[in-house]
């Protein structure tokens, strides 16, 4: 993940509407948000937050309508919040695929508001903006649906989910990851596909937290059972790379279908790991919990250790894993808990990371409760999707005992489907 830079939230008093709001949301108290909404003033600093709320809600038109409203005044005042809005409007215009907006956002953020921005987060910005310059001609994607359609999946040797697609003409395996920011292709399989790669990013980041260095390409044409996606953004990295080691184990991935394809395909249905359902979706999705996005990363509300908490949402996770965040609730009480050295897979190779095992974690999602086994935590905080101030990352044991589960990007939505 490519982390913006956040201004802080609490920029004034408790009193103020737009601080209390602006500071709930910074710190995930969702039902907070909703309570302050109607509170906020008719000001370019309301509006600021409404952009902030309808962008972690993924309504990207209501995002950018109060964010465009809110800047000039914002810049014209000097305010630290023009940094954040610009930041805020080039995820939306990423999320749209407008690349040349996207890019002209993230000029204006680094030419006018570096100061604000940060030394540390700058890195990060500049390769966002690297990449949005390299894509700022390339049409937006788009997807054609001939109908529904089931397409069988199966695990690799990593214990995720690929399925079988066709890109350019050749058929090859994607694994399907929704935690990902960006679809991905190894530098051997672009290839194969004939992708005309441009760009160079000094360090995309991985889930592991690891800075791996890519370019960019569009692939013109994409198969995927019933649904035909055009001008699909992708990372090319090189094959070492996706080349995962794991005790006992290892992978080599050629393809990865990201967020950015999973939002295309508007509502996606797992059964078990044998196959996958899409097409047009016929209404919103009944029942399950609302999805929120924290930047190009799915994220749902957790309620555990008395507090309801934000983790990540990922299909490309083969387990469950706990973050420093949540450590620091329950570290007086795992002293007898078993301590291990867990290797950690991702992007750019495997790393190491200090885990205490729980040996079983208990929590609610929505109103339906659920308990798994021997959970893995994680003792030093460290950057990357999954760690503060999310709790941790949802993976596939989750739904293991379930028929399956379906994500709905229309709806915002996701849901167990118990059998």
């Amino acid at each position: 993940m490519l982390a913006y830079a956040v201004v802080p939230g609490a920029m004034a008093n408790q009193t103020d509407p737009v601080a209390k709001t602006e500071a709930a949301l910074d710190a995930w108290r969702m039902d907070e948000v909703r309570a302050l909404l109607p509170t906020l003033p008719e000001t370019e600093d309301g509006d600021y937050v409404r952009g902030l709320v309808a962008n972690r809600t993924n309504d990207l038109e209501a995002s950018k309508r109060y964010l465009q409203r809110a800047l000039p005044k914002l810049e014209r005042k000097h305010s630290p919040r023009a940094a954040n809005a610009l930041m805020t409007l080039s995820d939306d215009y990423q999320k749209a695929s407008a690349y040349a907006d996207q890019a002209m956002a993230l000029q204006e953020a680094v030419a006018h508001h570096a100061k604000d921005i940060g030394q540390d987060a700058m890195p990060g910005v500049r390769d966002v903006l690297a990449l949005a310059t390299a894509l700022r001609d390339a049409p937006p994607q788009t997807i054609d649906f001939s109908g529904s359609s089931r397409v069988p999946i199966r695990r690799n040797p990593l214990g995720t989910l690929d399925v079988d697609a066709v890109a350019n003409g050749v058929a090859g395996s994607w694994m399907l990851d929704s935690g990902a920011n960006y679809s991905v292709v190894s530098e051997s399989f672009a290839t194969r596909l004939g992708l005309s790669v441009k760009g160079a990013l000094e360090g995309v980041g991985s889930s592991t937290g690891t800075a791996v260095p890519s370019r960019v390409a569009i692939v013109d044409e994409i198969h995927l059972g019933s649904a035909t996606l055009h001008h699909v953004a992708v990372l090319v990295v090189r094959d070492d790379q996706l080349h995962i080691k794991l005790p006992g184990r290892e992978h080599q991935i050629s393809a990865a279908f990201g967020f950015p394809v999973f939002q295309a395909l508007g509502r996606i249905g797992f059964h078990g790991d044998r196959a996958i359902s899409i097409g047009p979706a016929s209404g919103p999705l009944e029942g399950g919990v609302q999805i929120y996005m924290d930047s190009l990363t799915p994220t749902i509300m957790v309620s555990t250790e008395g507090a309801i908490v934000p983790f990540v949402l990922d299909t490309g996770a083969s387990s469950t894993g706990l973050s420093a965040a949540y450590w620091n609730k329950v570290k007086g009480r795992a002293g007898t808990w078993p301590r291990a050295q867990h290797a950690s897979a991702g992007m750019g190779g495997a790393k190491t990371f200090d885990t205490v095992t729980q040996p079983e974690w208990k929590f609610l999602l929505g109103k339906d409760e659920f308990a798994l086994r021997n959970v893995r935590i994680e003792t030093v905080s460290r950057p990357g999707p999954g760690g503060p101030p999310m709790f941790g990352t949802l993976g596939q044991d989750l739904w293991a005992h379930a028929e399956g589960f379906t994500l709905d990007f229309q709806s915002m939505r996701f849901r167990i489907d118990r059998h």
